[in-house]
């Protein structure tokens, strides 16, 4: 009977850690995924100091074979000390089943770098415009950008009225 008891008390207790536990996981990941996107942030910073424009990166090759889009801006940001995990958000990981994105077949970005025109100053020109936005909104709060100014926030927080509506 004791035995039976201290077994109900711990399978009640598991169902009331287990909720915490994902709460807790998915507040890790959304901060490790602003992690990559200020390790984004520095890296471009960088690129862009270096070359004095944004990469150019040819939206064809987001129908080349290979992941060559993606692969193009993974390359652009490797001298600067981005990682190819830097481009990769913990979350999507997680959901996709953790394949290995340091093989070629499973290459890809989580985020997704904005194309500015290769004037020096158009990244800088607008504060709200982001430089980076996850590719999903995996956090629930709206997919997570990270701004000109190196700030982090969500595309609800940015658009609180379209988010009320539901757009």
């Amino acid at each position: 009977m004791e035995l039976t008891t201290v077994m109900a008390v711990i399978a009640i207790l598991a169902v009331l850690i287990f909720p915490a536990y994902e709460q807790v996981r998915s507040r890790v990941e959304r901060v490790n995924c602003s992690n990559n996107l200020h390790q984004l942030y520095v890296g471009a910073s960088a690129y862009l100091q270096e070359y004095k424009h944004w990469p150019q990166i040819s939206p064809t090759l987001l129908s080349a074979p290979n992941h060559a889009y993606d692969e193009a801006w993974i390359e652009a940001y490797l001298p600067f000390g981005i990682s190819r995990q830097a481009w990769i958000c913990p979350t999507i990981q997680r959901e996709l089943g953790g394949p290995d994105f340091t093989q070629p077949q499973n290459y890809r970005t989580d985020y997704i770098a904005m194309p500015y025109d290769p004037k020096p100053l158009t990244p800088t020109t607008w504060p709200s415009q982001p430089w980076f936005a996850e590719r999903g909104n995996v956090h629930g709060t709206g997919n997570l950008i990270i701004l000109a100014n190196g700030s982090v926030t969500d595309l609800d927080s940015l658009n609180p009225v379209a988010a009320a509506a539901g757009l």
